[in-house]
């Protein structure tokens, strides 16, 4: 099985690490394990002086389409915002710059980790949604 989250160094001594979302067939929706390896990468890269920056970008047609449904109770059990489980709060931790690579899908979850990174560069296909948020703002009725 390929790695689920790939962490890359260009050769040549590059200063800037590439980290991928690898499962393209489920459009890089996260399990459990994928968000503590998330996290655990950026808690590397940070601690890595020879890092002055960080590229993020998810493998096929979506960066990220937000928690695989199909894990979400394993995801969701016991304390959601475990540190080591959390991708956001690493990310939000890591005094490196992190550059979204956002193509395809950008999806709730993927939503909030994409607004984690400090600078977004998105293509022509990039699309953002966070249905949360619409249903919050929509009227309520009775």
């Amino acid at each position: 099985m390929d790695e689920l989250i790939v962490v890359e160094r260009r050769p040549h001594g590059s200063a800037v690490a590439v980290v991928t979302i690898n499962r393209p067939g489920a459009l890089n929706s996260l399990t459990r394990p994928m968000m503590v390896a998330l996290a655990g990468a950026f808690r590397r890269l940070d601690a890595d002086d020879t890092v002055a920056a960080v590229v993020l970008a998810g493998r096929g047609r979506a960066f990220y389409s937000g928690v695989d449904l199909t894990a979400a109770e394993d995801v969701f059990k016991g304390d959601i915002k475990d540190p080591a489980a959390d991708p956001v709060a690493a990310m939000v931790a890591c005094r490196k710059p992190i550059v979204g690579a956002i193509a395809g899908f950008t999806v709730t979850a993927g939503f909030e980790i994409a607004l984690a990174c400090d600078l977004l560069i998105a293509g022509r296909d990039a699309e953002f949604a966070d249905p949360y948020a619409a249903e919050a703002a929509a009227p309520h009725r009775p």
